[in-house]
């Protein structure tokens, strides 16, 4: 596929929830015959956020789970014979620096890779997905986060998912009263629900 590709796509039922909070269209890395265009949504848990800040009484506004999908192309198109197979290593190799600096961007420290395993997706194919875990220094002692970046192709084009959220409930780790699924959400929770999204980027 040449030139820069159509943004992914999520069923809008799986969004809820969830706001868009940015789109955009750049070169994510340079492969030797080509670059590699990404079409990227990135959206951040407004309902969390808002749960967060009133339970605080508005001493904490600060973004707290985000969610974001690339849909990937080629300027110039790969050359023929080039399968899949052949490049995905590279495409995952870069995905994960790219996360990296991302969770970096974010203020996360102490950002140690973890395990990689694999799910399928919705085409039936199967996403690599690594997990990086980190500190949120937001407040004194910081407060853990799990990220993880997922990469796949589905015969012709390639995705990358990535997301993250607290690594623990947010009532127990901020001190707060309060019983909402914002508040009460435990990291097993926040993983089921960050891979059924990834499950349906198309």
């Amino acid at each position: 596929m040449p030139g820069d590709p159509d943004y992914p796509t999520v069923p809008g039922e799986k969004l809820r929830g969830w706001e868009l909070a940015a789109e955009s269209v750049e070169t994510v890395f340079q492969l030797p015959a080509a670059r590699v265009v990404g079409a990227t949504r990135q959206y951040e848990d407004e309902q969390t956020r808002e749960a967060v800040t009133e339970a605080t009484d508005g001493e904490l506004d600060h973004k707290w789970r985000f969610f974001a999908a690339t849909h990937l192309g080629f300027d110039p198109m790969l050359p023929p014979g080039t399968l899949p197979s052949m490049i995905l290593p590279t495409m995952q190799s870069e995905a994960r620096k790219k996360f990296r600096r991302r969770l970096e961007d974010r203020g996360v420290t102490d950002i140690e890779r973890a395990r990689t395993e694999r799910v399928r997706v919705r085409s039936g194919n199967r996403a690599r997905l690594t997990r990086f875990d980190g500190m949120d220094p937001v407040v004194d002692g910081g407060i853990p986060v799990t990220g993880w970046v997922g990469v796949w192709n589905d015969g012709t084009d390639f995705f990358v998912v990535t997301g993250g959220y607290p690594g623990v409930p947010l009532a127990d780790a901020l001190g707060v009263d309060g019983t909402s699924e914002q508040l009460t959400r435990t990291p097993s929770e926040a993983q089921t629900e960050l891979l059924d999204l990834l499950r349906d980027v198309q």
